[in-house]
């Protein structure tokens, strides 16, 4: 590698070992997370029964430790590639991270001591209403979780946003309106990179969604405290969405954005801010706080008009994404005698996880078969496949590439294979949830009646082979860690 496509520019060493710990802890909760998905297949599979309440608090700490997993994950490898052109405080980004970690403790604390588990969606008001199930301090501390979590990543949105914006003069020449509105007339010869639109596009969408979260904790706390009787189920509903989905799906620009970053690098191509690119990502700022309206077409006193623009934000955000990240990765690849090595295999999983977890999400946002599939396991096939296949994929991809290049390290043909083990085992995990939805296995019940167990029996072989893959990967980078810390020194 030469220094036109290394993170590390000989400026950014303090940066990059604020990336490294947020990878490195996103990935190791990420793992962790991923143990209790595997306690819930085996008690569906009737292998491992748990007790129904805790089952339950698993499911709740699985979900909401995945997504700040995930999350935490993109933002390490995003601000390292960022902090390669524009100038990030590490003192925020720690700071982020305290608070971040803070929120997580609150979510750990709430599941596994307050016995919540009403899960990672929390919905208004069965957190307050548990039945004697667990305390309403439980539901309090979840909630608080999530404020710190907002917080922390509000501060890193902040401290992108303010960076890219300096860098380039105002927010409008960040986002490449110049270029955009004169149809690529003018403001050609200072464009933003990719990644400093992304940048851009997913500060101004993670502030919006903080904002939506703070909107429904005030009354939610205040509820609590006994200063507000009734919060309207409908409206919390709507907020909480429009806060989790949302997040969920930056998560995933964050990741692709590691995508414009590294394969590049693999290539030999460049990966250039073109007319299509800065209208789709500007798109992307108005239209990816709109899906989220499809989780409530079964909510019957919501607006008509509101399940259209669910309807049409659903199949709109599709079109960016697959426009700029699939199409330009495909056209980035096509004759470019791509160099086969464990990022460049990610990212070609990740593009697959991406595209068919896409398909499924678009098919549920479909009103007609949304009634029939929603509270399926079809749901939570699309959501996995994107996630595991996709933007943990992106992530692990760079990772793997980061600590390799800090520590000069080369890959082995094991770890090539364990990339493709990756690939095998997540394909055939969910693959198992797509079929289980097709067949009306509903989600989220702890019991399973005998004719359902083939699915997740099936699916926990898959899990085997997926884990294999990820150990043979966790082991290298681990023993090139120490030498990836020293690294950022130079």
């Amino acid at each position: 590698m030469n220094a036109e496509t290394n993170t590390f520019n000989g400026n950014n060493g303090g940066m990059l070992k604020v990336s490294l710990v947020y990878m490195v802890v996103g990935f190791v909760v990420f793992l962790l997370m991923g143990l209790l998905g595997l306690l819930m297949r085996l008690n569906h599979a009737g292998i491992f029964i748990l007790p129904a309440d805790w089952f339950y608090r698993i499911m709740t700490l699985h979900g909401s430790g995945m997504v700040a997993a995930s999350l935490l994950f993109s933002m390490g490898g995003f601000a390292a590639v960022l902090s390669k052109s524009v100038k990030l405080s590490p003192r925020i980004l720690w700071t982020a991270f305290f608070i971040y970690f803070l929120g997580a403790g609150f979510v750990i604390i709430a599941t596994l001591i307050g016995g919540f588990g009403a899960g990672w969606t929390v919905l208004h008001p069965l957190p307050y209403q548990s039945g004697g199930a667990w305390g309403l301090w439980a539901a309090i501390a979840m909630y608080l979780g999530y404020l710190f979590v907002a917080v922390g990543f509000l501060l890193y949105c902040l401290n992108m946003l303010y960076a890219v914006v300096v860098k380039y003069g105002g927010l409008g020449k960040a986002l490449a309106w110049e270029y955009l509105f004169s149809g690529g007339r003018k403001g050609g010869d200072n464009l933003p990179s990719p990644v400093e639109l992304v940048a851009a596009v997913v500060a101004i969408d993670g502030a919006i969604t903080v904002v939506a979260g703070a909107i429904l904790l005030i009354p939610m706390f205040a509820n609590a405290a006994g200063l507000v009787e009734v919060v309207d189920a409908l409206f919390a509903k709507n907020l909480l969405f429009l806060f989790g989905h949302t997040l969920v799906n930056l998560n995933i620009y964050l990741a692709a954005g590691l995508v414009y970053a590294i394969l590049p690098v693999y290539t030999n191509r460049k990966w250039e801010t073109k007319w299509p690119v800065a209208l789709a990502l500007n798109l992307v700022i108005i239209l990816v706080l709109l899906p989220y309206f499809h989780h409530l077409y079964q909510d019957f006193s919501q607006t008509f008009f509101l399940h259209v623009v669910g309807v049409i934000g659903s199949y709109g955000v599709a079109i960016p994404a697959f426009v700029v990240t699939i199409i330009g990765s495909m056209a980035l690849i096509y004759r470019s005698e791509m160099r086969w090595a464990v990022p460049s295999v990610l990212i070609a999983l990740g593009l697959w996880g991406w595209t068919f977890g896409g398909m499924g999400a678009l098919l549920d946002s479909t009103i007609p078969v949304n009634q029939v599939m929603h509270n399926t396991q079809w749901v939570v096939g699309h959501f996995h496949t994107y996630w595991l296949m996709g933007a943990v994929a992106f992530s692990l991809g760079y990772m793997y590439h980061l600590i390799n290049e800090l520590s000069d390290s080369e890959e082995s043909g094991t770890s090539r294979m364990a990339a493709w083990l990756y690939g095998l085992g997540s394909a055939g995990f969910l693959l198992m949830f797509f079929l289980s939805g097709a067949n009306s296995v509903p989600r989220r019940y702890a019991t399973y009646l005998p004719d359902w167990h083939t699915y997740p029996t099936v699916a926990v072989v898959f899990v085997l082979i997926l884990t294999v893959g990820l150990l043979i990967l966790t082991l290298e980078m681990l023993g090139r860690l120490k030498g990836a810390w020293q690294g950022t020194s130079g």
